[in-house]
């Protein structure tokens, strides 16, 4: 016989058992698909154009390292211009985002190479469409180079400005019932940090955005900011 005590105490468990089935994400949230980023984002951006090069700071990706495990697609490209300064790209994406992998920010992955991260701020980056994208500005330094950095991040259709805002974004997901892919989008050069250089890096970024084939924009920005964009071309 169930006795009062008992049950008293078991109530509590179940109520436990029974919210942690509830924000069990049992669905999968993929905004890429089949959709190949290499060939998605274009050669030729603006005035800038590929030039091959090995000067990309990347987080290791050999077999069996955690950014071979965190990440299914990445792209590296340098792009050069005539009349602007070159721009360092690097896009990754991972189509799970749990506690065991999550997105490395520049400021963890430069940190591990030598850099030191010396200027950190969020920014609006102007894009097609009345929406701003929510970014970071870095200044990351080592005893060769300088590279001042602009990136973004995306899980699932919400754009975190901070590592902070990434986590409670993946909870938010897992609480919504889903598993959500991310994408990190880094854009850096190698010049003395200024409002102008800062600048460049954010005419690339939404240039890139508008050159971009639609299909993958999603996966770079989220839907919501995606449609802007579409909808201003």
């Amino acid at each position: 016989m169930l006795k009062r005590r008992d049950l008293l105490l078991g109530l509590p468990l179940l109520a436990a058992a029974g919210g942690a089935y509830a924000m069990t994400p049992r669905n999968r949230l993929n905004l890429l698909g089949d959709v190949k980023l290499e060939k998605a984002i274009p050669l030729k951006i603006g005035s800038w154009s590929v030039m091959p090069s090995n000067a990309v700071v990347l987080p290791d990706s050999q077999p069996g390292s955690l950014a071979a495990r965190l990440y299914d697609q990445t792209v590296s490209r340098l792009y050069t211009s005539d009349s602007e300064l070159p721009i360092m790209m690097v896009i990754a994406y991972g189509s799970t985002q749990s506690d065991q992998l999550q997105l490395h920010r520049p400021e963890t992955c430069y940190t591990a190479v030598g850099f030191q991260i010396t200027e950190a701020r969020p920014v609006q980056v102007p894009v097609p469409g009345p929406a701003k994208l929510p970014a970071r500005e870095l200044v990351a330094s080592n005893n060769e180079r300088t590279e001042p950095i602009l990136y973004w991040t995306r899980i699932g259709d919400y754009l975190p400005a901070s590592g902070t805002e990434q986590r409670l974004m993946k909870l938010r997901s897992e609480f919504n019932g889903y598993v959500a892919d991310g994408a990190l989008i880094r854009l850096s050069t190698v010049a003395e940090p200024s409002e102008e250089t800062f600048a460049t890096l954010q005419r690339f970024a939404a240039t890139m955005l508008e050159s971009t084939d639609p299909v993958a924009l999603p996966a770079l920005v989220g839907r919501p900011l995606a449609a802007e964009i579409k909808g201003a071309a």
